[in-house]
C-alpha cells in the first residue's frame, strides 16, 4: 500500500510588481517616519537621512520599544548625530488606544537604545505633537506624502480618525509590523501590532495603499558580528554608534535565537521606498485579530484569491516575502558611510 502524499496547508503566494512609491535622486520621495526608537529604528532613521532618494520631512514618536519620552529624546539625539537636526520631531501617543501598555525593553533596554548614551540634542520636540504635525505636513506639502510607521500604529490610527479628509494626502503606508507566520511577542503576534491591535485594524481597513514588512521578511534582514565591525571601521561618529547599537542587539537577540544576530526590522520598510528591487512582495488580504484570546494582535493574511472573493473582501496590502540579506547589509553600511 502506497502512503498518501499530504499536500501543504499553506498557499504559495507569488511575488508581484510593487505598488509602493519609489524615490529617486532627481525626485526624492517626501517621507514621514513614525517610530519608537528603538535599536533597529535608530538604524532605519539613519538610512532615511542618508539615502538621497528620500526627503525626510519629520519623525514622529510613539510609545513602544520604550516609553514615548525616551523615544522622543532618542529621535532628537539621533537626528543630531546624523546631521539632520532640522528635521522636526513630534511626540505622539504614550500607549495603545485601548488596553494595557506594552513595551519591548527586554530587547531594547529601558531607554530604547541599549546602553548607548548620546549627547543632548540641539532641538526640542514640536509643541503640537505627532498627529497634528503629520496633519500639517499633509495639508501643506505640494504632493502626497509617504509614511513609514515602524512602531505601534496608534498615531496613524488617531490621524485617520481625527483627520479623515487627509487620507488621500498619504501616498503610501510602508509599515513594519505583523507576520504571515508566527509572531515574536506571542506565537500569534508581532510586537508592533500586538502593542495596539485596534489601531492596526483601523489602519489596515482604511483603504490607503499599504506595504507590510512583517517578520517573514525582516527576520531575513539580519546582521551578524562582522557587520558591526564594518560599521565601526567606517571611522565616523554615526558608524560607531550604529556598531554599538548592533553589538547590544546581537547580544540580546542572540539570547533568544541561540546565535548572535540583529534583525534590522524597521530599516526594511525605509529601504523599500528608496531601492526598487531589494524586497519581493506578494498580495494579501490582511485582517487584524482584536479579540482577547491567544491570537490577539495576529495579522491574519489570506493570499488565496478565491477565498478572499468568497469572503467579499479584497487584497488590501502588499507583504514583504524575500530580501537579499547580503545586499541589505551593504545598503546599511553604505548609508552610514555617508553620515557624519
Amino acid at each position: 500500500m502506497t502512503a498518501a502524499v499530504v499536500a501543504p496547508t499553506f498557499v504559495p503566494v507569488p511575488a508581484v510588481p510593487r505598488t509602493a512609491p519609489l524615490g529617486t535622486v532627481q525626485n526624492p520621495l517626501p517621507l514621514i517616519i513614525d517610530s519608537d526608537p528603538g535599536l533597529d529604528d535608530a538604524l532605519a532613521i539613519g538610512l532615511a537621512v542618508a539615502r538621497p532618494e528620500l526627503d525626510l520631512l519629520a519623525v514622529t514618536t510613539v510609545g513602544g520599544n520604550a516609553d514615548v519620552r525616551h523615544c522622543t529624546t532618542n529621535a532628537l539625539r539621533l537626528l543630531d548625530l546624523y546631521g539632520a537636526s532640522d528635521v522636526p520631531v513630534g511626540e505622539g501617543s504614550a500607549g495603545a488606544l485601548f488596553g494595557e501598555v506594552v513595551r519591548a525593553t527586554e530587547i531594547h533596554g529601558e531607554a530604547g537604545i541599549g546602553s548607548t548614551v548620546l549627547p543632548d540634542a540641539s532641538a526640542t520636540a514640536r509643541p503640537e505633537g505627532a498627529v497634528d504635525l503629520i496633519a500639517s505636513i499633509l495639508r501643506s506639502h505640494p504632493e502626497p506624502v509617504a509614511i513609514a510607521p515602524i512602531g505601534p500604529l496608534t498615531n496613524i490610527a488617531l490621524l485617520l480618525r481625527l483627520h479623515p479628509h487627509l487620507g488621500h494626502r498619504i501616498s503610501h503606508l510602508c509599515l513594519m509590523g505583523g507576520s504571515v507566520g508566527e509572531g515574536n511577542t506571542t506565537v500569534s503576534a508581532e510586537f508592533n501590532i500586538y502593542a495596539d491591535p485596534e489601531a492596526a485594524a483601523i489602519v489596515f481597513e482604511s483603504g490607503i495603499p499599504i506595504t507590510m514588512m512583517g517578520l517573514d521578511v525582516t527576520h531575513q534582514a539580519v546582521l551578524y558580528p562582522p557587520a558591526s565591525e564594518r560599521l565601526r571601521g567606517l571611522g565616523t561618529r554615526s558608524g560607531a554608534v550604529a556598531a554599538e547599537l548592533a553589538d547590544y542587539a546581537l547580544q540580546r537577540e542572540g539570547q533568544w535565537y541561540g546565535t548572535p544576530r540583529m534583525s534590522v526590522h524597521d530599516a526594511v520598510a525605509v529601504a523599500h521606498l528608496a531601492i526598487a528591487d531589494l524586497v519581493d512582495v506578494a498580495e494579501y488580504d490582511v485582517q487584524v485579530d482584536t479579540g482577547s484570546g491567544p491570537a490577539r494582535g495576529r495579522t491574519v493574511c489570506d493570499g488565496l484569491p478565491v477565498r478572499v472573493d468568497r469572503k467579499g473582501r479584497r487584497m488590501n496590502a502588499q507583504v514583504g516575502i524575500r530580501i537579499d540579506r547580503d545586499r541589505f547589509e551593504d545598503v546599511l553600511v553604505d548609508a552610514y558611510s555617508r553620515l557624519p
